[in-house]
């Protein structure tokens, strides 16, 4: 299946699927663990973070440039709201995908870099809440392509199995981009 064909399945799915995990407890759980180890990650962060209503990087080369350059990282806070998160829990959040997965990883502002920044990003986090994430990152990017634009509702769910697998194989190796090395895992 060609990468467009994933974006818009995954994208039509997460705009109009049905998942029996929406809005759960076990799926509130997992955003309280994702928050908490946001906010853990975020007390690492090696550059200054500088949270903004100006969507200040045209691509993440350049986010990866100017950061190396100023040693600070802006972080875009428009919102539409989250089931679970809150304003300041989501601008953490952003602020460690940008860090410890664009900038770790090298990955582009695509569907693909999504993908892969997803990968580098839920080494993380405990196995439980990677479905939860799956659908918070790639899933989330597919639906912009599938609408166009992110006119559609932020929704929490766990993303199945079978869409997970769907897209293993585009795995790749950006690695030549990245800035940062990740954290070491204990």
């Amino acid at each position: 299946m060609e990468m467009l064909d994933v974006r818009m399945v995954l994208g039509e799915q997460y705009v109009n699927g049905l998942y029996q995990s929406e809005n759960s407890d076990s799926v509130k759980q997992d955003f309280e663990i994702i928050a908490n180890v946001n906010r853990e990650l975020f007390k690492q962060i090696p550059y200054e973070v500088i949270f903004t209503t100006e969507d200040t990087y045209s691509s993440a080369k350049e986010m990866r440039e100017r950061v190396q350059k100023e040693n600070k990282i802006y972080i875009y806070t428009d919102w539409s709201g989250h089931p679970f998160l809150s304003h300041e829990d989501n601008n953490i959040g952003r602020a460690v995908h940008d860090v410890f997965a664009h900038c770790v990883c090298g990955c582009p502002f695509s569907f693909q870099g999504e993908l892969n920044a997803y990968y580098e990003q839920r080494k993380y986090y405990p196995k439980q809440v990677w479905n939860t994430l799956f659908a918070e990152i790639p899933m989330q990017t597919a639906a912009f392509y599938y609408m166009k634009g992110f006119n559609f509702n932020q929704r929490a769910f766990r993303a199945l199995d079978q869409q997970m697998q769907l897209v293993a194989h585009m795995i790749k190796d950006y690695s030549k981009n990245s800035i940062l090395k990740p954290l070491q895992l204990i």
